[in-house]
């Protein structure tokens, strides 16, 4: 599936419900950036309000697009769990309406375990529509599935030719016995 035709046939299924959705590759220098990134800029254009949040994807476009970023990744989740967000709307970048989050120094295994991330992510849903999570390439060992706990949908960057499918399948075969929504893919050629 194209960028395009994913990213509005998610918008279309969310219709006015916020929704977050968890983008990796099976491996790097799949296109994990360009597909994360195209998703936020695409709803940004369309009027809906998003956050970019890399959990320190390791892509050279993230980086450059949001290292930058505050709060970073530690410090909002410890602003959420103080109470509030207050300053997140003013982080803007390049992007139409969109707010960047960068991991930074903080322990994106450990908040994900502790369900900070999850929190996060719900208190982000009061003030965007949509939500692109940038995780690592699974070869990382990043645990890529757990960010179904605070995503809606989990996106595949993934390279015809490059990309294993047996790696894909595994993926989705332990996805579904875990009762999760099937990966939606982007292929790049």
């Amino acid at each position: 599936m194209a960028i395009g035709e994913l990213a509005s046939s998610i918008d279309h299924a969310a219709r006015v419900n916020p929704v977050a959705v968890g983008v990796s590759a099976i491996k790097a220098n799949q296109y994990l950036g360009i597909t994360a990134v195209s998703l936020a800029a695409l709803w940004g254009k369309w009027g809906r309000p998003t956050c970019l949040i890399d959990l320190g994807s390791g892509t050279k476009l993230l980086s450059g697009a949001i290292s930058s970023a505050r709060p970073d990744l530690g410090d909002a989740c410890r602003m959420n769990d103080n109470g509030g967000l207050n300053g997140l709307a003013a982080i803007h970048s390049g992007l139409p309406n969109c707010a960047l989050i960068a991991a930074g120094s903080a322990d994106v295994l450990g908040l994900l375990s502790t369900g900070q991330l999850t929190n996060l992510t719900n208190s982000l849903k009061k003030r965007f529509d949509r939500i692109v999570i940038a995780a690592p390439p699974v070869d990382t060992s990043f645990p890529f599935l757990a960010l179904y706990k605070c995503c809606d949908r989990l996106v595949l960057s993934l390279r015809r030719g490059k990309t294993r499918g047996g790696a894909v399948r595994e993926l989705a075969e332990q996805g579904m016995a875990l009762g999760m929504r099937p990966l939606d893919a982007i292929w790049f050629e």
